[in-house]
């Protein structure tokens, strides 16, 4: 039945748009028409992909694919663009449930192994990952015909994102196998530390790279208004977790809303000054997980019963915009990318995990914790895309090809990481 009321809905949206009758013309209307189909669509598409052992997120992203101006239509370009609130959200959820994840006292249990491979990773992962990226473009041009300078950028960007990791799929798999003991313990504290180190590089990088795609050098001036535009974010993310904790606490009334009007309240502070958006909500998680522990378990319910329709509608949106062309052109490189992640992944997690006296299960079997990717990965990518037009359709192009393989693979390894380890059932 639900399948029948999406097609219906399908079908008068494209026959609409064919006829141009049925308030298309109206763009609030014709909104409303992809907003209905997006929403319908991905949450069957993403219970078929379960089915299937897939993740959620792998069949929100084939929906906005399919339904999306590149394909049968039923989103367009400028349906996208009104429905723009919703990446705002998203983003913002993401940050806000990255730093809500973020617990001290599980992180000084393992600090030593947890710093050694969250650094490792940072750097080796982003210089190889750029490293090889860079050399493949001088050979095959696959970001287009660009200029040395957005080249770099572009490479510069897709190692950013190559650090990134899903911690939403891995506390997926540790929650349905019950897992608990060292190697799901490190897995998941350098997930979270990642989270929080990858929204600060991709910030620096990202600001690097408008310069060089824009001709505008930037000078030790422009990195200082940069090291104090993100204090500023992080302090004013800190202010709000306050609020919200103490708003928990004291009131603990419609708090998925109130979590959802910081996430509003922060992307227009972003849009009005030089606040970044990401890093804002990041410092807000942060604070009211840590400041007020008894709150900890409102504000995770909280932001598990506000992100799920959001996510559902932002992945779809995400899926929709892929240039079905360029997607074609971009597998191969898409393909590459993936291989050499993996390569620096395990590198980097098997030398410093052995160097920090990890265990042998987190030595051997931890890096297939690290393949996964989703929510933030697919953030990043889609900011890319709005701050640079034409080199960005490319590489969030890439990304999400890169984001669906790793999904697929993912979630495997680390499931049988987490078994080979004999961790299953520990947290029963």
């Amino acid at each position: 039945m639900r399948w029948f009321l999406f097609l219906a809905l399908a079908a008068f949206s494209w026959a609409a748009r064919l006829i141009g009758t049925g308030g298309v013309d109206d763009p609030a209307g014709s909104a409303l028409l992809a907003l209905g189909c997006l929403i319908i669509g991905g949450v069957l598409a993403g219970e078929l992909a379960v089915r299937f052992r897939f993740p959620r997120i792998t069949g929100y992203l084939l929906l906005g694919m399919v339904a999306g101006p590149y394909a049968l239509g039923l989103e367009t370009a400028r349906d996208a663009e009104l429905l723009r609130l919703f990446e705002e959200l998203a983003l913002g959820l993401i940050a806000l449930t990255a730093g809500g994840e973020f617990r001290l006292e599980a992180i000084r249990r393992r600090l030593r192994p947890l710093l050694a491979i969250t650094t490792a990773h940072t750097v080796g992962i982003f210089t190889l990952v750029s490293g090889v990226l860079w050399l493949l473009q001088k050979w095959v041009p696959f970001l287009g015909p660009v200029s040395p300078a957005e080249g770099l950028a572009g490479v510069a960007l897709l190692g950013v994102i190559a650090v990134a990791v899903s911690p939403s799929t891995t506390i997926a798999v540790i929650t349905d196998l019950k897992a608990r003991g060292e190697l799901v313990e490190t897995v998941l504290g350098v997930t979270i530390l990642k989270d929080l180190v990858i929204l600060l590089l991709f910030t620096a990088v990202n600001v690097l790279a408008l310069s060089w795609v824009g001709g505008t050098p930037i000078g030790l001036g422009g990195l200082g208004h940069v090291a104090v535009d993100i204090l500023l974010s992080l302090l004013v993310g800190g202010f709000l977790g306050v609020v919200l904790g103490l708003y928990i606490v004291k009131v603990g009334r419609l708090v998925p809303l109130t979590v959802l009007v910081l996430a509003l309240a922060s992307a227009e502070l972003g849009r009005g000054s030089s606040l970044e958006h990401l890093l804002v909500c990041m410092a807000a998680g942060f604070t009211a997980r840590n400041l007020f522990p008894h709150a900890a378990g409102h504000f995770l319910d909280a932001l598990e019963q506000s992100s799920t329709p959001i996510y559902v509608v932002f992945f779809a949106l995400v899926g929709a915009g892929l240039d079905l062309g360029i997607f074609a052109a971009v597998w191969v490189p898409a393909v590459v990318y993936v291989v050499v992640r993996l390569l620096a992944v395990w590198l980097t997690t098997w030398a410093p995990a052995r160097a920090s006296g990890a265990g042998p299960g987190v030595v051997r079997l931890g890096w297939m914790g690290f393949v996964a990717q989703a929510g933030l990965s697919l953030g990043l990518a889609a900011r890319i895309q709005r701050e640079l037009p034409d080199l960005g359709n490319t590489v969030a192009t890439l990304v999400v090809a890169a984001v669906v393989i790793n999904q697929l693979i993912g979630p495997v390894l680390w499931e049988r990481a987490i078994r080979a380890a004999g961790e299953v059932g520990a947290g029963e």
